[in-house]
């Protein structure tokens, strides 16, 4: 009954388918500028702290597929503070997105972390840009938050957009980028989240990794925030259950995504030395490519066929993989996982995995399985439950547990 109640009306509509010391307005972004000196931080070594503001600027917020501007929508892009994996200063975008009317709830507006899901490797693809142009293609999910009256950031995480290359998957860096988002949007002035907001985090795929990250690091990265709940969905949290499972299949390219972005995060680790001639075209192809060219161009590769070293058999590979595992540290607050046994992209035993892990760690996880088909339609299919989830954890009801 439930993949009847909340399946068929989300895919239906899929089918029928932001300067700090002088803040001065801009328009927002235009496609394909790569050339806007927003995304880069001030010259020098980076002093800003985590979740501190560099600048910000007014953004339009376009829903897609129509790219309409959402008039009940205040919008501004972010250049903030943040970490990455190894805790060096960095500088992340992102999005904050305010309705235009009061908070009707108890208490200050609520703030959610959406954790975006892929979007490539190219500063094109950086889900800022995607919002302010209407080619966002999770922006109905976060359109029915900000119906809600909750405020949301979206993180473009370390090097999508902002200089250097994409960590993609990148655990940690990604956990760290949506926890100092929160942060940055309670420092915008204009947005008016109260540092005291409740905080709620959600994200898929990507953003299911990174949302676990973000729960996970939370109580000793940022105790000040007031965490009530993390939505975790098919998330990519064991690299080398997902490197397996898009082997010879038409995800394949997510693969060799998460090999390049790995290589950003960690530029000693060999990547094209362990390719073949045609697997470096493709590396090279892939570095600036988004998430539909990724999709539509690199699928039924198999990674015995395009390297001439197994790069999963190497201590240094394994080693960052592993790292990047998600259920490595207790949440703090409940944790709703959810996952669909038909997905295509990322295997269900990645989902089930991680519920064991957190569940071994004393978490409490609400775990919810689908029969949805496909990765991206679960995404849609499941977005009712998850934000009733998430309404749920700020009016305090009880939450299940099913460890």
């Amino acid at each position: 009954m439930r993949l009847l109640r909340t399946a068929v009306p989300a895919l239906a509509a899929l089918l029928a388918v932001t300067l700090i010391a002088v803040p001065a307005p801009a328009a927002a972004v235009e496609s394909g500028d790569l050339s806007d000196a927003f995304y880069t931080p001030p010259p020098g070594e980076l002093t800003t702290g985590s979740g501190e503001l560099i600048r910000y600027r007014a953004a339009d917020f376009r829903i897609e597929p129509t790219g309409l501007i959402d008039q009940d929508v205040r919008s501004w892009q972010l250049l903030y503070g943040s970490a990455d994996a190894e805790g060096r200063r960095i500088a992340v975008s992102g999005t904050v997105l305010v309705p235009e009317t009061p908070y009707a709830g108890p208490g200050p507006r609520p703030v959610v972390a959406h954790a975006i899901g892929t979007h490539g490797l190219g500063d094109r693809c950086a889900p800022s840009r995607a919002l302010a142009e209407g080619t966002q293609y999770e922006s109905l999910v976060i359109k029915s938050m900000l119906d809600r009256g909750w405020a949301v950031v979206v993180t473009d995480y370390q090097g999508l957009g902002t200089p250097g290359g994409h960590s993609y998957v990148n655990g940690r860096a990604e956990g760290q980028a949506v926890l100092d988002s929160v942060r940055a949007a309670q420092r915008l002035p204009e947005a008016g989240i109260a540092a005291d907001a409740p905080v709620l985090v959600a994200g898929y795929s990507q953003g299911g990794q990174a949302a676990s990250w973000a729960a996970e690091l939370q109580p000793s990265y940022a105790p000040e925030l007031d965490l009530r709940g993390a939505s975790v969905g098919a998330p990519a949290a064991d690299l080398l259950v997902v490197a397996e499972g898009v082997d010879g299949s038409p995800a394949f390219g997510f693969g060799l995504t998460a090999a390049v972005g790995l290589k950003h995060a960690y530029p000693e680790l060999p990547l094209e030395e362990l390719f073949t001639d045609h697997g470096r075209e493709l590396l090279a192809d892939i570095s600036d490519d988004c998430t539909l060219q990724i999709a539509a161009k690199y699928g039924l590769h198999s990674w015995d066929g395009l390297t001439t070293e197994d790069p999963f058999a190497r201590g240094d590979w394994r080693a960052r993989l592993t790292e990047q595992r998600a259920g490595q540290h207790r949440p703090a607050v409940p944790v709703r996982l959810y996952h669909s046994r038909l997905d295509d992209v990322i295997p269900y035993r990645a989902g089930t995995e991680l519920k064991d892990r957190l569940c071994a760690l004393g978490a409490s996880v609400d775990w919810d399985s689908y029969l949805v088909p496909t990765h991206i339609a679960t995404f849609y299919a499941a977005a009712p439950d998850t934000t009733g989830w998430l309404a749920d954890r700020l009016e305090g009801r009880p939450v299940a547990n099913d460890c």
